[in-house]
């Protein structure tokens, strides 16, 4: 478990240039926990579409998604335009793939694959 966690704070380094938020509040060896259903497998994401336990899914993606944009550098969101529904939808399909991963790990993959594309500001509104 510790490999993955370094090899995935790895990737999201390489990726994006930058060390992670993770990175920064693991321990010396780039280990750090996970909490909730972000433990849980792909396999047990998927399985959890349609009950009750989806909703639990959803309001970790939402606070991990914030967490990241309070946290990561020159970003707003990292979503860039995504809403959630459509977050969830690439995680259905990357746990799809990838059922032995976590859940997080999926939302660090989503991440890495963002990064490039994240909102740097937030949106113009006329009258501010």
């Amino acid at each position: 478990m510790a490999n993955r966690l370094r090899g995935c704070a790895a990737l999201l380094a390489c990726a994006t240039g930058v060390a992670p938020p993770a990175a920064h509040a693991a321990d010396k060896d780039g280990n750090y926990a996970v909490w909730g259903v972000g433990a849980k497998s792909c396999y047990h994401f998927l399985q959890a579409a349609g009950t009750p336990e989806a909703q639990a899914f959803r309001s970790y993606v939402m606070g991990y998604l914030t967490a990241y944009d309070a946290l990561t550098e020159d970003t707003y969101s990292i979503g860039a335009g995504k809403d959630l529904d459509e977050v969830m939808v690439w995680l259905t399909e990357y746990c799809s793939k990838k059922q032995i991963h976590s859940f997080e790990q999926g939302l660090a993959e989503f991440t890495v694959e963002q990064h490039p594309q994240r909102s740097r500001h937030p949106p113009f509104r006329f009258g501010r």
